[in-house]
């Protein structure tokens, strides 16, 4: 008798479960030294200008995107080291074995409606991170300016961990999907 395939698929609660865990992990990592340095050191009226300003970023086009696309080669972001980041993202490919050792017909995309899915969202991760990123770079300025190096220096290191390779991130999944998505 032959063994029959698991087609099972997982549920959604199991998928935002699984999903949660690296976005949460990275994020605690990342908003946790900027949140002591603010409170600490930033003036009120300092920080919600840094958030407003950074907010502007919300109101990008989402064609200036496409510009801002750091390289048209995936090898290349290959070669910055951003598969390597998608390796322990949400949907990346540890969050994906996870799923597939119990439910190997598992598909991200599993149609071409999910891969427009997929691109819309990596504009509005890449966005989002663009936001923070601004409001890293200004907290960062604001550290500078007041002769903190050592804050300086791990809040430049969480911004590009958080917030620069999260954006290539997204570019690279779009110039991955390029061939297949007009």
């Amino acid at each position: 008798m032959p063994a029959q395939k698991n087609t099972a698929v997982p549920s959604r609660a199991l998928l935002a479960v699984v999903n949660a865990v690296p976005s949460v992990l990275w994020s605690a990592l990342a908003l946790a030294p900027i949140g002591a340095y603010c409170y600490q050191f930033v003036a009120r009226p300092w920080l919600y200008g840094f958030l407003a300003i950074s907010m502007l970023a919300y109101a990008v086009p989402t064609s200036w995107f496409n510009y801002w696309q750091l390289i048209q080669q995936p090898a290349r972001y290959q070669q910055l080291g951003v598969a390597l980041v998608n390796r322990v993202t949400q949907h990346g490919d540890l969050v994906k074995h996870f799923i597939r050792r119990r439910y190997p017909a598992y598909r991200h995309v599993p149609s071409r409606a999910a891969l427009a899915a997929l691109v819309r969202t990596t504009y509005h991760q890449e966005r989002f991170h663009l936001v923070l990123l601004l409001f890293f770079g200004f907290t960062s300025l604001h550290a500078v300016a007041h002769r903190q190096m050592g804050w300086f220096a791990l809040l430049l290191l969480t911004n590009v961990g958080y917030n620069l390779y999260p954006m290539w991130l997204q570019q690279y999944l779009r110039v991955r999907l390029g061939p297949m998505f007009p």
